[in-house]
């Protein structure tokens, strides 16, 4: 039975709770000990603490040891502790994560020769090749090359070289090596002990609930039974319709809600938590385009040097991988929700390329109506793809919807959006289907639109200055907007189309935050379950909580600013002005 698949998250949950407890049982076993009078067991489990070569499962230390080891030339010593930790931790673990280890081991290695390299002890590298070079030779692929390492007088300006030489791959092999130990850990079977700590804490929090709920504190929000749940969204595709007096009693509720924020002392819910971040060295010049796929196996990233790449983040993944230099400017990029090897991108003169990512062949088909030439977005909708134009590039003043049909190659329908003031963006969403879009304006402005024919459903003026993301509530009862500097608020799609709440996202104090730091459409991303939100104000990602605005995450810093982030089911990656991508798991706990 595999220990990370999902059969056993129950499993995984409880284990790396108990890991994270250990310093706390063994403080506990001290205690019991002296209560004892066992002093010759406790001076024993002090010696053992000492030479713990678990390092008592951190993850960072335990990086550390190994990255000293082969930075000191010790490698006998790294390759023994290395085959330890198989013994230990790895042969507990899936088929599938054997390949992981694998390259971990050999990127080890790898930095065992260049840092020989680099203190000028050629005969290191000499005497490791002597004892394994035949059987590295056996292995060919990417090995070869380093067998005539030690024979290079300068290894570190030959392309197959350059890039392990330097800081960046360091910093991106310890990072890696650090997360994927800590998702080890889980796998391990832990004594029930380990889990006495995280029992203990949800006794705790059990408690504090059932007092809460006795002393009638518990906040319940109910709607009348006579209203129901059907909002606007409901009404329009097809749902129960309502009565005039459920309608007259929402106009009611409009009329008289005001604007609310989560109160701090509620009872929180699960918290998005980042717990393996990666780093990717894919491009050699700034990320401006970066997408998963449907399935979030594969990202599609393209640069300012016309460079897209098809990628796995997974190095177990069989998918191939593409490197195409394009000759045009990819202005727009969305892949085909049905047909996940399909990927569409809009370029600045008005045609939509479409790349079949398993054959690597490109089609090319114009799309561009004469008023419109300008992208601004493009969204996968439910049977064709939503285009955002305007008249002018990086205006709003004229800005039209257009539906193209990738199958017939052509356009099926066109509308134009009232005018609206001018401004300097124009963002788009689409609910869980993709029959709905919400177009939304930097004035604060919000069309809602039925994606099948373009017909008009609402339009919602939210009076929120640099309006740059929207995105609609999981039950599509509401819309949530971000602003450039981080305001977010809550609008029902019922009558009157009321404000529900509103908050900030702590973005970081003022005067540190530069003005390229305000945040854009590319840069704030929902969660598919829209529990959470995630913006990159600088060079790196924060996670908020929807409801409360409380910040419950971030990822680690790029050496660039973040210029694109994206977010699937269990993921999100960001794309940074100094070519790297950064791919973070994360889970709700």
């Amino acid at each position: 039975m595999d220990p990370l698949s999902p059969t056993n998250a129950d499993n995984v949950v409880s284990a790396k709770a108990g890991i994270e407890s250990i310093e706390y049982i063994d403080d506990l076993v001290r205690e019991y000990l002296l209560f004892r009078g066992f002093d010759s067991t406790l001076q024993a489990l002090e010696r053992d603490l000492e030479q713990d070569r678990d390092y008592g499962f951190r993850a960072d230390r335990m990086t550390k040891e190994l990255l000293d080891m082969a930075q000191e030339l010790r490698v006998h010593d790294l390759q023994e502790y290395w085959k330890y930790l198989s013994r230990r931790f790895f042969s507990r673990l899936s088929p599938k994560y054997q390949r992981t280890t694998k390259m971990f081991e050999k990127r080890l290695l790898r930095l065992f020769l260049v840092s020989a390299i680099q203190q000028n002890q050629r005969q290191a590298v000499r005497a490791f090749m002597g004892e394994h070079g035949q059987a590295l030779g056996q292995q060919g692929g990417d090995w070869v090359p380093w067998l005539g390492l030690e024979y290079l007088a300068q290894p570190q300006t030959r392309s197959e070289f350059e890039a392990y030489f330097t800081d960046e791959w360091l910093a991106s092999l310890r990072a890696a090596l650090t997360d994927f130990l800590q998702t080890v850990f889980p796998a391990a079977a832990v004594p029930r002990i380990l889990l006495f700590d995280r029992e203990r804490r949800e006794a705790d929090a059990l408690r504090r609930r059932l007092e809460i709920y006795e002393r009638g504190e518990a906040r319940v929000t109910a709607r009348g039974p006579e209203s129901g749940p059907v909002g606007l969204v409901e009404d329009h595709i097809g749902g129960a319709s309502r009565s005039t007096a459920a309608a007259a009693a929402d106009a009611d509720d409009s009329a008289s809600a005001a604007p609310v924020s989560r109160l701090a002392d509620e009872e929180p819910t699960q918290q998005l938590r980042i717990f393996q971040q990666d780093v990717f060295l894919e491009h050699n010049a700034g990320i401006g385009l970066a997408r998963f796929s449907p399935s979030a196996e594969l990202i599609a990233s393209y640069d300012d040097e016309s460079v897209l790449k098809v990628w796995a983040p997974d190095p177990t993944s069989s998918a191939p991988a593409l490197n195409n230099e394009l000759d045009f400017a990819v202005c727009a990029m969305a892949w085909d929700q049905r047909h996940a090897h399909l990927l569409y991108m809009y370029d600045d003169a008005g045609v939509i390329h479409t790349l079949n990512t398993q054959s690597n062949l490109l089609s090319r088909h114009p799309v561009a109506s004469r008023r419109h030439p300008w992208i601004h977005c493009m969204l996968p909708a439910a049977s064709a793809l939503l285009n955002v134009c305007s008249a002018q590039p990086e205006s709003t003043a004229d800005v039209a919807v257009q539906l193209w049909d990738p199958v017939a190659s052509r356009a099926t329908a066109s509308r134009r959006l009232p005018p609206a003031p001018e401004t300097h963006g124009v963002s788009a969403s689409l609910n869980h289907n993709g029959n709905l879009a919400a177009v939304a304006f930097g004035s604060g402005r919000v069309h809602v639109l039925d994606t099948r024919s373009l017909e008009s459903i609402a339009t919602i003026d939210t009076a929120q200055r640099d309006l740059c993301a929207v995105s609609f509530s999981l039950d599509e009862d509401a819309l949530m907007a971000v602003t450039e500097t981080g305001a977010l608020t809550q609008w029902s799609l019922r009558a009157g189309y009321p404000m529900l709440a509103e908050s900030a996202l702590d973005l970081g104090p003022a005067a540190t935050v530069p003005p390229e730091s305000r945040l854009d459409c590319d840069r704030v991303a929902f969660t598919p379950d829209r529990q959470s939100v995630v913006v990159a104000p600088q060079d790196y990602c924060l996670v908020f909580n929807v409801d409360s605005a409380a910040q419950t995450d971030r990822t680690r810093r790029h050496k660039g600013l973040v210029s694109v982030i994206d977010v699937a089911a269990d993921r999100l990656l960001s794309a940074s002005e100094d070519g790297t991508v950064r791919v973070a798991q994360y889970r709700r706990v």
